[in-house]
């Protein structure tokens, strides 16, 4: 048990502590050697003998001592000693940068709401410094106001890089393990894809919600149904008294479809730092790469580019206030194509000038033949309908000469089940043919199946 007045690693004394997490205990300590304060974070004695907390631990170390930016609290020393001399206990420790400040978590369980100003120049600050772990591949992965330090002076400081991992790295835990709070974590995360910058963008942005409204876009006391709902659900609209900018930069940023989102801490900070400034909202560029891709609709192989393959959109997709490509850019091409010609005036007597306008100067001579073309085919299609009716008016009449007589009623199956989402659907799907007696509707029966 670690107390105050004890040198640690024959280097640190410890003063007071500071905080007390899941993992461990962080305590204000001097490093005898160099004559300077720092903080010391000890993992609990428990969890030193679990191999995955301490990777964790070790990780979390390496991890913020490659990053060198002043949004990010430094890391000074790492090292496993015991904790009491000649004890039977290792301990872990990871020697940090003491910053004089407290969580925005203290200060939102304090003031409840944190105004506009406030709020934006720290999301801009903590954008900042996602930046610089982004730029080397490294993601957070738990961004949340416990994890943000606010200086008596507003400065910001990233903190516990503890499950942040390298896009190039072996996993920091196991397969399948969803890492990250539920309160914070991104929609892809909670579905168990690999977290990516743009995951750490859609937390922070959670964060500055939190700020605004005063409490989290998803309330429950159950972890899950709060990562559910950010797979599945839309936050509520921000006060009244929020500012449109920063309402709209709050909502573009929710969106569930990562590649829809600011790619990127910088990417974000550079929209909050535009909507400060009065400018308007700038687009996610990955929505600009989209919009600017060039399209060929007038035959195979002509430049057409469709949008890269990524994970199926997830509810609200695309950012309020910014208008992105609703389908692939080549469906939506073509769509638009075919929308153009179906608008084009049908050549009809004593309206040549529109004829004219859409199919240039040969119109006046092709006006006659095409006229005769179209009332030619309405004809056509005319008979056809009228025999296709008789068809099936005597189908109707004689069905039970056909041999369909004694098959029954056809039986209609009422789905009414809960999808992987937990979202409910409604829809009625016929079963031609299918019998309601029967071992058939037994068995449908017993697995909750409605039969109507």
């Amino acid at each position: 048990m670690l107390t105050t007045g004890q040198l640690l690693a024959e280097r640190y004394r410890l003063g007071r502590r500071i905080a007390v997490g899941g993992m461990g205990e962080v305590w204000e300590a001097v490093d005898v050697r160099l004559d300077r304060t720092v903080a010391v974070k000890v993992l609990k004695a428990e969890l030193c003998g679990d191999a995955e907390f301490l990777h964790r631990f070790r990780t979390e170390a390496r991890t913020t001592a490659s990053l060198n930016h002043p949004g990010i609290a430094a890391v000074h020393d790492y090292g496993e000693t015991a904790a009491v001399p000649d004890g039977p206990e290792d301990t872990a420790y990871l020697v940090m940068e003491l910053v004089e400040g407290e969580p925005l978590a203290a200060i939102l369980a304090r003031e409840r709401r944190i105004n506009t100003d406030h709020t934006m120049d720290m999301l801009e600050q903590a954008g900042q410094a996602l930046q610089a772990a982004h730029e080397r591949g490294l993601v957070h992965r738990d961004v949340k106001p416990g994890n943000i330090l606010i200086t008596p002076e507003g400065k910001v400081k990233l903190t516990d890089f503890g499950i942040a991992k390298a896009a190039d790295a072996a996993p920091v835990t196991r397969n399948g393990m969803v890492m990250g709070t539920a309160h914070y974590i991104a929609p892809e995360q909670a579905l168990g894809s690999d977290a990516t910058p743009a995951s750490d963008v859609y937390s922070l942005a959670v964060v500055g919600y939190e700020c605004l409204m005063g409490h989290r876009p998803f309330l429950s006391e159950n972890a899950v149904t709060v990562a559910m709902m950010h797979i599945r659900d839309i936050a509520p609209p921000l006060p009244p008294d929020v500012p449109p900018g920063v309402r709209a930069l709050i909502e573009a940023t929710l969106v569930k479809d990562p590649r829809r989102r600011y790619a990127d801490g910088g990417e974000f900070a550079a929209a909050v730092a535009a909507v400060r400034a009065g400018r308007p909202l700038p687009t996610p560029s990955a929505l600009v790469a989209q919009q600017q891709r060039p399209v060929n609709v007038h035959g195979p192989g002509t430049g057409v580019h469709p949008v890269p393959p990524g994970p199926p959109p997830m509810g609200n997709t695309h950012p309020p206030g910014i208008i992105p490509p609703q389908q692939p850019v080549q469906q939506q091409a073509v769509q638009q194509h075919q929308v153009s010609q179906q608008q084009t005036p049908m050549p009809v007597p004593g309206n040549t000038a529109g004829v004219a306008g859409a199919m240039g100067g040969n119109a006046h001579r092709e006006s006659g033949n095409t006229r005769v073309v179209v009332w030619i085919l309405v004809a056509v299609l005319a008979v056809v309908l009228l025999v296709a009716i008789g068809l099936l008016t005597y189908w109707a009449v004689n069905r039970h000469d056909l041999g369909m007589a004694g098959r029954g009623p056809v039986a209609t199956l009422s789905l009414d089940s809960t999808n992987g989402l937990g979202q409910t659907s409604h829809r009625q799907e016929p079963m031609i043919g299918m019998p309601p007696a029967g071992e058939m509707g037994r068995s449908l029966t017993r697995i909750g199946t409605t039969i109507r």
